[in-house]
C-alpha cells in the first residue's frame, strides 16, 4: 500500500482516486488515518478466493496504525465518505 492505491498478494489493486481525510473515528475514539476515496469501485478476490468486502464494491478505504508494528485496513461501500470504522464492511490486521 502506498498514497496511490493498495496491491494485494495474488495481483489485485484498487487505485486511490483522492485522500478524503487525516482523521477516523476507531470505537468512538479519534485517530491519525489516512482515508481515500477508489477511482474505480470494485470487490477484488483475494489470494484464498474471498472478495475483499463480500458485500459489494469497495467505494473507500481507511488505514490507521493498529499497535506496535501493526496496520490496520478497513473497506467501505457506501456513497458517502467513512466517518468511523462503524460502517465498515470488512477490515484487516497487517504486520509491518
Amino acid at each position: 500500500m502506498d498514497d496511490f492505491g493498495i496491491t494485494f498478494a495474488n495481483g489485485e489493486s484498487l487505485k486511490f482516486a483522492a485522500l478524503l481525510g487525516d482523521h477516523f473515528v476507531v470505537d468512538g475514539e479519534r485517530v491519525n488515518a489516512s482515508v481515500y476515496s477508489i477511482e474505480d469501485p470494485s470487490d477484488p478476490e483475494l489470494e484464498n478466493g474471498n472478495r475483499l468486502c463480500g458485500a459489494g464494491d469497495v467505494t473507500y478505504l481507511a488505514n490507521w496504525a493498529g499497535g506496535e508494528g501493526l496496520t490496520i485496513v478497513a473497506v467501505f461501500t457506501g456513497d458517502e465518505p467513512p466517518e468511523s470504522s462503524d460502517d465498515m464492511c470488512a477490515s484487516y490486521t497487517y504486520q509491518d
